[in-house]
Order: C-alpha cells, then structure tokens, then sequence
C-alpha cells in the first residue's frame, strides 16, 4: 500500500536519523518510490529547513547547535552590537516585503526580531540556521537556496543554489561581511559566499548591510559589494 505525503516525509526523516546521510538513489530504493515523487517531498523538506539534498546527497539538519561550532561561535562576538544592528534594522522591513537574508550571524539574530515583530514575510534564505529558526513560523514564506552545504559556515553555496537565487526577485537583501572597508566595499572569507551573496545582491531591489565595528578594516580576501551598490549601512 502507497504511503501518504505525510507518512512518506516521516519515513525519509526516520530512514536519515539513522544514516545520517544517504544517496538519493538508494534513499528512493529503500522507500520503494520514483526519483520524482522523493526529489518533490526532499524539495518540501529542505524548505522546512529539515533537511539538506545537494549532488545526490541527502543529509539531516541537527537542530542542536554544536557548541564547538564555528557558527556558534561567531555568534557570541559582539553579541550586544548584532541586537542593537538587528533591532534597528527591523525599522526597514515592512508586512509582505519579499527578503534575501544571508547566512551571517547578524542576520541571524535579525531572523529572530523578524519572528517576534512581523505576521507575513517571504524569505529566502542560504542559512541553515535561519532556515531552523524560521521553519514553524506559520505566517512566513520560508525557502531555501539549496545548494552544497559549506562546512563550518552552515550554510548553502554552489552553482545550484546560485541559479535559485538568480530566479527569483527579493525586494530587500539584509547580508553583513567578513570585513568592511570604508569607500571600498565588503569581503567575505570563502569565495563560496562571495559568490552566492552577489547573486543575492543583484537580484534584490534594496541591499542593506547589517555590520558592527569589529568588521570596520578588517582583512578579507574575497570582494562582495562595492560600496556603490549598498543602499544602507546599519551599524552598531
């Protein structure tokens, strides 16, 4: 007997609890479905933030932080800046205003107030953090990039995840940088998310940068943003 959608999804998140990871192929094996019928439920899942399907590889998200993280750790600096950055930046978001949002710290802490002061947002988003911290708003429009997962940045790069971006058009993009450098512009540190947050740049209609104080000259390789093409600076 044909699984229903709910019991299909329950069973590919039971089947990667104890795998961890699975190719695609035997994933649709050991569920006795098509490639079609499982990319669609991964598609829903992956939008959910539960899961990540990237190059025939499906893994489940933790939805437990690792302390030891790299994430988690960029998120305790100047913790107190990225508040007052997020709490200001909220001013520039309106009800049903479509966002890009970045993987950064900053804009993760920004997630969170977006939960806390809005009922209706389309967001899309490469961070897997974000993608957890939103996945049971009701009232929002959740979407993942896909992509490849980028190790110890959580988040989703690659031309897949480039080409998903491109398609759509956001009318705000909230981002920070790994440096910022005045009359220059911003840089990242993995060309990865240079790449995926300049697709995001040039398909949004307002780009505001969300930095604090310690990102002010610091040393970044890869260039994002020239400071011509940002429309705000929200700082703390």
């Amino acid at each position: 007997m044909a699984l229903n959608k709910d019991k299909r999804r329950q069973k590919i998140l039971a089947l990667l609890a104890e795998n961890s990871s699975m190719k695609t192929s035997k994933l649709a094996d050991d569920m006795q479905v098509s490639l079609v019928t499982l990319r669609r439920d991964l598609k829903e899942l992956q939008k959910s933030g539960l899961v990540v399907n990237g190059y025939g590889i499906v893994k489940m998200v933790n939805h437990e932080m690792d302390p030891d993280s790299f994430f988690l750790k960029r998120l305790k600096e100047c913790r107190k800046a990225k508040e007052d950055i997020a709490e200001r930046a909220i001013e520039l978001v309106e009800e049903n205003d479509v966002l890009f949002i970045d993987e950064s710290t900053t804009c993760y802490v920004f997630a969170l107030k977006l939960i806390k002061n809005f009922n209706k947002l389309h967001i899309i988003t490469n961070g897997l953090n974000i993608l957890l911290a939103l996945s049971r708003i009701s009232g929002f429009s959740v979407e993942s990039s896909g992509g490849s997962l980028q190790y110890g940045f959580d988040s989703l790069i690659g031309p897949r995840a480039e080409t998903f971006i491109s398609s759509i058009y956001a009318s705000k993009l909230f981002f920070s940088c790994a440096a910022y450098r005045e009359g220059t512009g911003t840089f990242e540190l993995s060309p990865f998310s240079a790449s995926i947050k300049r697709r995001m740049l040039l398909s949004s209609n307002r780009r505001i940068l969300l930095v604090d104080q310690s990102k002010f000259n610091a040393v970044a390789p890869f260039k994002m943003a020239g400071i011509d093409e940002i429309d705000d600076i929200v700082t703390a």
